[in-house]
Formats: C-alpha cells, structure tokens, sequence
C-alpha cells in the first residue's frame, strides 16, 4: 500500500514538474513573441519619424535654395531676416519628428546638427554665410535618416559637422572676450567710466 502511495506521489510530482516545464517554455514563447511584437513596431515608428523628418529636410534644403538676393548678401547676421522663421519652422517639426526615433544613436546624431543651427552666427558676419551654413547642415541630416532608413551603419560625424563645431567655439570664445574688454574698467577713460557708472 505504501508502495503505491509512494508511487503514486512520485508521478504526481512528475506530472507538476512536467506541467511547469511546458507552461515555463510557453511563457517564455510568449515572452518572446510580446518582444519581437513590440521591436516590429518600434522599428515601424521609428521608419515612420524618420521619414516625416527626411521629409521635412529635404523640403527646408529646397527652401534654402531659393533663397538670397541682396538683402541676404549684405544683411548682417545680427539682424533677423524672415527667412530664418521658415527655417526655424522647419527645423522644430523636424526636432519633434526626431524625438519619435527609438534608435537614440540615431537621434544624438541629429541632434548635434539641430543645434548647431541655431549657431549660424559663427558662419560669418553675413545672412549668405548662414544660409550655407544651415543647407550644409540640413544635407548632413538628411545623409544620417537615410542611412538610418537603409539599415546601414550610423556613420560618424562628418567634418563639416566637425568644423562646425571648432567654428562655434571660436565664435563663442571671441564673443566672450570682447564681452570682457567692453566691461573691462581699464578700456574707459575717466569721463567714460564717470558716465557708464552714472545712473541714468
């Protein structure tokens, strides 16, 4: 009798670790399947956010071509010209686009040249050198989404991007001391000091 119980017992334990064995492999089946689910559509917004902002470049890089003539050669970049409110138009609809992105490589890399639009300043003294200076950067993002919509590898930054880069830090760096000369007490003769601490 006890011989059977015995039996009886061992089977039944057979029969749990048999049951959890094959509810454990379809758990992790599922599992599986929630995440390939979920990678496909991930990739899906992803493709779709990175059309929607390729999109938009390329019609800001058609934009940038129309435009100059005189007041854009001989305008100077401190003043705004209602072309940048086009451009910067664009480049906000291409930001929220980009955030969509899951590949956050993808959207690092974008987001090195976004900001450097903003920088345009450090191109030179004249809108004809921001508006190169902001084409050559709307052509280094369309080259990174459309790598990203191949499938190809993300390519590292390019020189322009690079040289961007130094340009803006040297505009910034000149920035800063003219800043400083301009408050620097040494640069005021005694009437001018006078009259720059005076209140008005």
């Amino acid at each position: 009798m006890q011989s059977e119980v015995l039996s009886g017992l061992i089977g039944f334990g057979g029969a749990l670790v048999g049951g959890a064995a094959y509810f454990g492999g379809v758990w992790l089946t599922l599992s599986h399947q929630r995440r390939q689910v979920r990678e496909a559509r991930l990739l899906e917004l992803g493709q779709a956010a990175a059309d929607k902002a390729l999109n938009e470049l390329i019609t800001l890089g058609e934009f940038l071509e129309t435009v100059g003539g005189n007041e854009v050669v001989t305008a100077h970049t401190d003043e705004r010209l209602p072309y940048l409110d086009t451009v910067f138009g664009y480049l906000k609809n291409i930001k929220l686009a980009v955030a969509g992105i899951p590949d956050r490589g993808v959207r690092d890399r974008v987001k090195i040249s976004l900001s450097l639009t903003s920088r345009y300043r450090a191109a030179g003294v004249r809108h004809f050198f921001a508006v190169r200076w902001l084409g050559d950067l709307t052509e280094d993002m369309i080259d990174v989404l459309s790598a990203y919509i191949r499938h190809d590898a993300l390519s590292p930054l390019s020189e322009q991007a690079m040289e961007k880069q130094a340009m803006v830090a040297r505009h910034e760096e000149r920035q800063r001391r003219r800043f400083e000369h301009m408050h620097d007490p040494v640069n005021f003769g005694p009437r001018e000091e006078d009259d720059a601490s005076s209140p008005s």
